[in-house]
Parts: C-alpha cells; structure tokens; sequence
C-alpha cells in the first residue's frame, strides 16, 4: 500500500515540475505576431527600359528544292554528296532514257504511217468531191470520205502532241540543279531505279537562311516588314545575328492562333574557313524590340509576387503583381502592380508603385498587409 503512496506522489511531483511544452500559450502566440518579421528591401528607381518580345528560332534554308526522276529508269550518273556545293544549272543526275527513245521512234513511225494514209485521203477528198458535183456519188459517200480524212487528221496531231511530251520528258532525264545551294538527305545512288515518287535528293540554299517566328495575336501589331531582328544561338554565346522581318503572313493560323512571321538573314562564310557559322537547323531565341521607355520606374522581379486571384483579374496583354513596400514606421503595405516591359531581371512599373519607395525583395512570402518588419539591409 505505501508504494502505491510513493507512485502517486512521485507523479504529481513530475507533473508540477514539468510544464506542457506541446503548444505556445495565448500570450506567446500573440507576441509572435507582434514580432518584426525581418526583410531584406530595395529603393525603387528609374532605368531606361526597351519592350522585348522573344521567341523560338528555327534556322530554316531560305530556298528548298527537291529533285525527282521523271521517269521509272535507272540511275546511269549521280556523283554528288550531302554537304556538296551545286550551282544552278549544273548537272545533278542523267537518268537512262532508253525507253523514252524508243518511244519517239514508234510515235515517229506511226506518225509518218498517217501522213501517208492523210495524203491518199486527201486525193479520195478531192475526187469524191467532183464526182459529187456530177451527181454520181451521193452526199452520204461524201460525208464518210470527209469523216475519215478529218479523223486521221485528228489522229496524227495527237500522235504530234505526244511526241513533244515524251520529247520533255526525255530531254528531262538530264536532270539540272534550279538553284545554287548544298547537296542534303541524298535517297539513292547510281545503279540505283529511280521513281517520280521518290525524290533523289534536295537542293538547299544556305547563304541566307530564314526564320519563321509563331507571333501570339497581340504581339502582331507591334511588328512591321525590315524590322530588325536579333537571333541568339548556342553556337556564338553573346554574338546575336542580325536579320530583319521580309513577310508577315496575312492571316492567323486556326489551330494555334498564332501568325507566322519570316525573318531573313545573311549567313557569310568565315573567311579563314571558307565555312558558315549558322547551320538550317539550329535552334535558339529571336528578341524583336518594339517599343523603348526613358527613364521608367523599374521593380525586382523577386519582389513581385503571383497568385490565382491576379489570374483572374490579368486581362489580355496585362501583367498584375503583388508587392510590398515598407513605409516609415516600419509597417508593411500591400500593392497590386501593374506591370510593363521587362529588362533583365526587372520589370516597368506602370501603376501601384512610386519613386523612392522601399520594396521587399526578401522575406515577404507570408509576410501581412499592415505587419511590422525589421529591415535587415537596404539595396539602393
């Protein structure tokens, strides 16, 4: 019985002695609250500011062709390689034309047939037509000898007309390059049977290359044809080529709702290597500047903040933030920001901010409209 006595004095001992730790008491929240939340700040000032659209950029060749066969016949001539210069007009591909040939001289036969039969008729034509005056033939004979005459007629322009088609064709299975370019995506080789179906090869033009930018629909009236365009890629880090918009399409496409836009740009060999820095293929941004701001008001993009209540409210073309400044009682204040172009990492403050105010850059994540901060450092 008197260790039962000690157990239960031992524990009331314990529980007086040990305080419950597991939640803050009412008065410790509140001062919790009360505490200044510490924040890093920044002064707000002006900086000249350039509207900049930016997009993806496919290098793609100015020019295009792809050569095919236009006969099913072998392949007699056919030296070049992917990557091979070709000059316009010269020779690319000579396809055997045995058959075409042999093709022609039937045409040719046949038609030399009928120019023996026209002329017989011809004769026939002009006897039945005497005779007819004399009335010893009727005018149904005549009709039949008159038929038959224009029939072979008609027969041997025919045999004509197929004769110039099969004589370009011919002539055609001497295959030349329609443009100066580069040898590309060579499908098949001498021996080979090539097919009007399937191309030889492609012809591409390399010395200006061009790129087609997707515009959303309300960037598009802020572009104009010679605008200048800067293209980044990877291969020259901090060396942006020049190029400048030649075509702006006059419609939207219906599945993206984006209008296509050309830009064209010279693409020089090196002069030490003979060869050409850009390359159809690469990839890498377009930066088009539309508009330019003196002196604008600018905000730290770390100071501002997004949430899906301001995606609610953004209209088109609008972008809203959420910001805090900190006044001179050292009170936070909440501002919804209305923001424009953007330089770097900071954006022009269009309305909800001033001159000279001090902005949160750190620490305002949970941080309350009317709080007490400390400032811990001040960015001017």
């Amino acid at each position: 019985m008197k260790t039962y006595l000690y157990l239960f004095a031992a524990v009331g001992i314990l529980a007086v002695l040990v305080p419950p730790g597991c939640k803050p008491s009412a008065a410790d929240a509140e001062k919790q609250e009360d505490a200044a939340k510490p924040v890093r700040v920044e002064t707000l000032g002006r900086t000249d500011m350039a509207e900049v659209l930016d997009y993806v950029a496919d290098l793609l060749p100015y020019s295009e062709v792809k050569i095919f066969s236009p006969v099913y016949e072998r392949i007699i001539y056919f030296p070049w390689n992917d990557g091979d210069e070709i000059r316009k007009g010269q020779r690319v591909a000579l396809i055997r034309k045995d058959s075409l040939d042999k093709g022609l001289e039937q045409i040719v036969a046949q038609m030399e047939a009928l120019d023996i039969q026209i002329k017989n008729l011809e004769s026939e034509l002009k006897r039945s037509k005497e005779l007819l005056k004399k009335g010893v033939i009727t005018n149904s004979i005549y009709d039949k000898v008159q038929t038959t005459y224009l029939s072979t007629v008609a027969q041997r322009k025919a045999l004509e007309a197929g004769r110039g088609q099969l004589a370009v064709r011919a002539g055609n299975a001497v295959i030349n390059a329609p443009i100066t370019g580069v040898i590309a995506s060579k499908m098949v080789e001498r021996g080979d049977m090539a097919t009007p179906q399937v191309p030889l090869c492609r012809i591409i033009s390399i010395d200006r290359l061009k790129v087609r930018l997707k515009l959303v629909e309300a960037d598009v009236p802020k572009v104009n044809i010679g605008q200048e365009v800067k293209i980044h890629l990877g291969c020259c880090p901090g060396k942006p080529f020049t190029g400048k918009i030649s075509r702006i399409y006059p419609y939207l496409n219906n599945q993206t709702r984006t209008n296509t836009v050309e830009v064209t740009l010279e693409n020089p060999q090196d002069q030490k290597t003979g060869l050409r820095k850009m390359k159809p293929g690469m990839f890498g941004r377009a930066e088009l500047v539309v508009g330019r701001r003196e002196q604008a008001l600018a905000a730290p993009e770390p100071a501002l903040l997004l949430d899906n209540a301001l995606l609610k409210k953004q209209k088109e073309g609008e972008i809203l933030r959420r910001a805090f400044v900190v006044d001179d009682q050292n009170i936070a204040r909440q501002r919804l920001v209305k923001l424009g172009a953007r330089k770097g990492s900071y954006y022009e403050v269009l309305e909800g901010l001033a001159e000279g105010e001090r902005i949160v850059v750190r620490g305002q994540h949970g941080l309350k409209d009317g709080q007490t901060v400390e400032i811990l450092s001040v960015k001017k």
